[in-house]
């Protein structure tokens, strides 16, 4: 190739590179304005969700404040008083003789208002001493003696109510609000607990999250500890508790009750539980003890035993859980729902609601927090191997 081609070469490519590098130049001057909206509309969604989430953490904070505030009127504190006798020693130590009785405070927990007539839902095993005294303080220091009205036989609840209160001071009581049982309680979800701290730090508020859901605990107090009773379908919660936590309430963010306190697993740190509550399960306790003086409670209608390896043998079956109707008479209670729904002696419970039954979970441990009238549904395997779907409503006694 000589000189004189070699240069037509060049200047024909340099002529085609600058009209290539014109159109590219062109094209993008005549976009800048889009890539400019681009960036900043990009760096706007950046700040704008910045600056978003730093006024919900405002808004929680206020909401939190504000719910503290409104609710803690609603609980009060409860002083437990004996009568304990009072003994003289001699003057070197060896002989104690009793002298008298005085009465001496020996407890002080949480409760809180359900009705403006003075009702106060707490736990029973607060409430256990039929001997003892109960004085409710009220979050402006207002003393009122309290009765024991009714107590749960299945789950930790009890009712008392204020006596002597003029019609002034009912006037004041807020009580609290409870969730629809419609709307699930989530694990995460923020809750809130009011509390007389250790009998001595009145309405003390703590606020963390619901940590588990359907836990299951052996209870006793720490001044029995040969006494104790299963408590099932719990929930569990992270706020920060101490001794005098019993019976406070756990709200929620929408300023509706949840559950109530009822244990501290022993040894643990933030490892908190309490029974679920709705405003279903509440107006039904307070309406069976208006109605008939006590807390009624969901009836199956059946008898049944627990299966194991044992068991199993005893009564000729081929598997090892499961609750057992045994094959006799009287399992089945005549004109029961159980009888209505087709349940038979000899038939085997495998499921309640979904939930399997095992070596850990029972019927009683389903039905604990349920109430007359609510529907069950069960997975029964009968004699021949074939398995049915029940549903029935649960009844009352």
């Amino acid at each position: 190739m000589n000189h004189k081609k070699l240069a037509i070469y060049i200047i024909f490519f340099s002529l085609i590179s600058g009209f290539i590098g014109s159109y590219f130049m062109i094209y993008i001057l005549g976009k800048m304005p889009e890539i400019t909206a681009s960036v900043e509309n990009l760096w706007e969604k950046i700040t704008s969700n910045i600056i978003t989430k730093t006024i919900n953490l405002t808004d929680l904070q206020s909401q939190i404040t504000s719910l503290a505030k409104t609710a803690s009127p609603s609980v009060v504190s409860i002083i437990i008083k004996k009568d304990l006798v009072v003994y003289q020693a001699d003057p070197f130590g060896f002989f104690q003789t009793p002298v008298g009785k005085e009465k001496r405070q020996v407890g002080g927990w949480s409760w809180f208002f359900v009705r403006k007539d003075g009702t106060i839902l707490t736990n029973k095993h607060v409430v256990a001493d039929d001997n003892a005294d109960y004085t409710v303080i009220t979050s402006d220091g207002k003393q009122f003696d309290a009765k024991v009205i009714a107590k749960d036989p299945l789950t930790d609840l009890a009712v008392i109510k204020l006596v002597w209160a003029s019609q002034n001071d009912l006037d004041k009581i807020i009580p609290l609000e409870f969730l629809d049982e419609k709307n699930p309680v989530n694990i995460g979800q923020f809750v809130m607990a009011i509390w007389n701290a250790l009998a001595e730090f009145q309405n003390t508020v703590t606020f963390w999250i619901i940590s588990g859901k359907w836990r299951s605990i052996e209870a006793s107090t720490s001044s029995d500890w040969t006494q104790s009773e299963k408590l099932s379908w719990l929930l569990q919660t992270d706020t920060a508790i101490n001794p005098g936590n019993s019976g406070w309430p756990l709200i929620d963010l929408d300023w509706k009750v949840l559950a109530i306190n009822t244990a501290i697993a022993g040894n643990s740190q933030n490892l908190w539980f309490a029974i679920p509550l709705s405003l279903q399960k509440v107006n039904y306790i307070l309406k069976s003890i208006d109605e008939s003086g006590k807390i009624k409670r969901a009836f199956l209608g059946i008898q049944y035993i627990p299966l194991n390896a044992n068991l199993a043998k005893t009564y000729n079956l081929s598997v090892q859980t499961w609750d057992y109707i045994p094959n006799k008479d009287g399992t089945v209670v005549v004109g029961s729902n159980a009888e209505k729904a087709w349940i038979k002696a000899g038939d085997i419970i495998q499921e309640a609601d979904g939930m399997k039954i095992d070596e850990k979970t029972n019927l009683s441990d389903i039905i604990q927090n349920k109430i007359p009238g609510d529907l069950i549904k069960l997975k029964v395997l009968r004699w021949d191997w074939s398995t049915k779907n029940l549903t029935l409503t649960l009844g009352e006694y």
